[in-house]
């Protein structure tokens, strides 16, 4: 099993700090979740990064308060971002492996801003359905789980995790990186599936089905129950691989067990999102639960990267029998 050695020193503040960006970033996440379910992200009009044309706007809209307190999510967690880039580059050397993630984490985060604000300047937000929307969602999502890693790559580093070998995947033969597509995947499928969902609310179960079967329905209905498919497929894929590649340290090593957990519970929050027809405090739980998925899935990959390979380890113990 792999271990990483206590933090000591400057690398406690930054390990503070990116711990704090992590969750931040999480909790941004779940706001603009939020955002989208109730359909209000106009609710600051067209104007960025100004809410209704000023700093601070009035709140007798609910609308609009959501929308100006994901913006202040926001730019609380740009002053975390900063805290943490200006430690690292403090405390670590040009090229150091740590400010490399950090710098990486940094780009995404401002690339997370930049999308952002084109959802509200191109008008894609409430009751649209463009192709435009639905691209633009897409890349969210993939952008906030590179910003996402990156972020859990700053603290496994900062507890003093070993730097990552070059040239990933790192071990399983591919298998580490099909399962982090995998999880993209999945989370990609579902941004669509949730747009839907709030563009297009069923009243029952049945009619959804109806909906999405039907041959003239919206282009995102027709693709809404492509979600579920892949989400139960990949999941079930996720396991094998994580079962495949952990090998003999299942039972040493706890993001294994918290993996499974997290994969699981994942299939109950989504039979229950399609059983009560997308509640909020439910949407909201089940993206809680991809961000702790995919984060427990990173930490995972990223200590196996360190660990001796079970086969090498068997042959070493063989060759020593014979000895």
């Amino acid at each position: 099993m792999v271990t990483t050695e206590e933090p000591t020193g400057g690398s406690r503040r930054v390990l503070i700090l990116a711990l704090v960006a992590l969750v931040g970033t999480v909790v941004v996440v779940l706001s603009g979740d939020v955002v989208q379910a109730t359909a209000s992200g106009a609710g600051c009009g067209e104007s960025w990064p100004r809410c209704d044309g000023a700093l601070l706007p009035g709140l007798e809209d609910s609308s609009t308060a959501i929308e100006f307190a994901h913006r202040m999510l926001t730019f609380v967690l740009s002053a975390m971002m900063i805290a943490l880039l200006l430690a690292v580059r403090s405390r670590t050397s040009r090229g150091h492996h740590l400010r490399r993630v950090a710098l990486w984490a940094g780009m995404f985060f401002a690339l997370e801003v930049v999308i952002g604000a084109m959802l509200v300047v191109f008008g894609w937000v409430e009751d649209d359905a463009s192709i435009g929307r639905v691209v633009a969602d897409a890349l969210h999502v993939v952008n906030t789980f590179f910003l996402v890693g990156a972020l859990a790559l700053v603290v496994f580093y900062a507890m003093g995790g070993k730097p990552l070998p070059p040239g990933l995947p790192l071990r399983g033969d591919g298998r580490m990186l099909s399962g982090a597509v995998l999880l993209i995947a999945i989370a990609v499928t579902g941004a669509v599936n949730s747009l839907a969902d709030t563009l297009f609310p069923a009243g029952s179960v049945l009619e959804a089905v109806r909906d999405e079967l039907g041959g003239v329905a919206p282009f995102l209905l027709q693709v809404r129950a492509v979600h579920p498919i892949v989400a139960i497929s990949g999941g079930l894929a996720l396991y094998g691989v994580v079962r495949a590649v952990s090998g003999r340290y299942a039972d040493q090593d706890p993001t294994v067990r918290i993996v499974y957990l997290l994969i699981g519970a994942q299939f109950v929050a989504g039979f229950l999102n399609i059983a009560l027809l997308t509640p909020l405090e439910v949407q909201v739980i089940h993206l809680l639960l991809a961000q702790a998925l995919w984060i427990s899935f990173l930490f995972f990959a990223f200590r196996m990267a360190g660990a001796p390979d079970p086969r090498a380890s068997a042959s070493i113990e063989a060759v020593g029998s014979l000895s």
